[in-house]
């Protein structure tokens, strides 16, 4: 439990907080060392948690289905300016413990405001050879003039594979054909997003 502590230092500090008596708190540890086992928690174990002692645990666990529903929300992007700072703070929160890799376009109007959000992928990028015509037909519907794509990794790294170099040059590539721009592509981490643009952009500066 010790190696759980030093590398959730916030977590065991909140669950301390909560749970001041330490037989509770040393219980609670002892069936969700982390805060990933915490946030996978079954209806069984909420239910054992709650026979063990429903006066304690009962309201904690009120207050944590609360944080995942406020943190889990979309947030509401519609109508800003599509900058990439803005898309990829509000993603870390939205794929937050997600296990498997999900793909959401965003599609952006002339003035660069996103008008309409979806996800439409869940899986690898390597199981998805239909992408661009998904993408695209869904950004064709809304009318949009251009789209933010992003994907989560659940290792928590926002460093892009070289798989995902690939597909954002065929997106790119396809949106040029059919006249919608690829404004950004974003891979979001568990602390931390990659942004294809900005990282574009610090290339051309370091060669000039």
């Amino acid at each position: 439990m010790l190696k759980q502590q030093l590398q959730f230092p916030l977590y065991y500090q909140a669950i301390h907080e909560a749970l001041p008596d330490p037989v509770l708190a040393q219980y609670f540890f002892k069936h969700f060392p982390t805060p990933q086992s915490l946030h996978n928690i079954t209806a069984e174990e909420e239910e054992e948690l709650i026979q063990y002692d429903e006066e304690t645990f009962k309201p904690l666990l009120a207050a944590v289905n609360l944080g995942t529903i406020a943190v889990r929300s979309p947030h509401d992007l519609y109508g800003q300016a599509a900058s990439s700072t803005t898309v990829g703070t509000a993603l870390i929160d939205e794929f937050a413990g997600e296990e498997q890799e999900m793909v959401v376009a965003m599609c952006t109007d002339v003035h660069n405001k996103i008008i309409a959000t979806k996800q439409l992928f869940i899986g690898g990028t390597s199981e998805c050879s239909t992408y661009p015509n998904q993408v695209f037909r869904y950004a064709l519907k809304v009318g949009a003039y251009g789209v933010i794509l992003a994907h989560n990794h659940p290792t928590g790294s926002p460093t892009p594979s070289t798989a995902d170099m690939i597909f954002f040059k065929r997106m790119e590539a396809a949106g040029k054909v059919i006249g919608i721009s690829l404004v950004d592509a974003l891979v979001v981490g568990r602390r931390d997003y990659y942004s294809w643009q900005e990282a574009r952009q610090e290339d051309d500066v370091a060669t000039c």
